[in-house]
């Protein structure tokens, strides 16, 4: 029986088939091309700048998760971008895998056109394609799961992420996870609270791995954040970010959660 992060990976994989037959690689560099003259908006200045002066706020938008009900329509994309701004958010992440989190990449250029802040595209990421889909979507930065990559594929990932103008963020969630973002040449770390494996969710594993990481990493905490003390706590680990999503698509006063929620 396979867990939930390996059904994903398999839908993943077999989408990527069916797109390179229809778009091969050497036609999508081509359209890749008159998207690099596009201003990337700079998300690591984002994170080292917080607004609130204490901890940089990712606020995420994401219409589904395999652990959680429907949050949402694709009417109130833009809409949300813009209550996470006005809220002071620092920068937007959107989940774009279809299958289990009901995502789009389309969405990437959507949020853009709606709010000025980085945006930072969410996706279980295997092949380079899928990087130069990013780039045409106008993804300011991507992440990369070490969990479902090997260190020499991570490695190169990393490279031509860098390459394509596109900010970089290596998801760990155990050492081994850690040395492979080491070798990777990556700037920014980001420890995932929530086991892919079953979705749980632990902020104090977490926080034990943050402090692992060394210092000269920009460091963020995913998940499981729904109240000032977990950003607390993230912060005291060393994290400069914090990403904040289900909670966040929960609410009904974005604003008002805000100020509930970061420090």
């Amino acid at each position: 029986m396979h867990n939930k992060l390996e059904d994903i990976i398999i839908k993943t994989r077999e989408d990527l088939i069916r797109r390179k037959k229809q778009i091969p690689l050497s036609k999508l560099k081509k359209l890749t091309g008159k998207h690099f003259n596009h201003l990337n908006r700079l998300f690591a200045k984002a994170i080292k700048n917080p607004k609130n002066g204490s901890i940089a706020i990712i606020a995420e938008i994401k219409l589904s998760s395999p652990s959680e009900k429907y949050f949402g329509s694709t009417e109130n994309i833009q809409a949300r971008a813009k209550e996470y701004e006005q809220a002071g958010t620092d920068a937007i992440s959107v989940v774009t895998e279809k299958h289990f989190f009901k995502g789009n990449p389309a969405f990437v250029r959507q949020i853009k056109d709606a709010v000025s802040l980085p945006v930072l595209q969410k996706d279980f990421i295997l092949d380079q394609y899928q990087l130069f889909e990013a780039k045409i979507a106008g993804a300011d930065s991507i992440l990369l799961i070490a969990r479902i990559l090997s260190e020499k594929d991570l490695v190169c990932l990393v490279g031509k992420t860098k390459q394509l103008g596109i900010t970089p963020i290596v998801e760990i969630q155990n050492i081994e996870d850690l040395e492979k973002a080491q070798a990777s040449k990556t700037e920014i770390i980001a420890v995932n609270a929530r086991d892919l494996d079953n979705f749980k969710v632990s902020i104090d594993n977490a926080c034990k791995l943050l402090h692992r990481v060394p210092n000269f990493y920009t460091k963020l905490g995913f998940s499981g954040v729904s109240k000032k003390v977990d950003v607390e706590k993230y912060k005291k680990a060393g994290a400069e970010g914090v990403l904040i999503g289900t909670s966040l698509m929960k609410a009904k006063n974005i604003s008002q959660s805000f100020k509930e929620i970061t420090l």
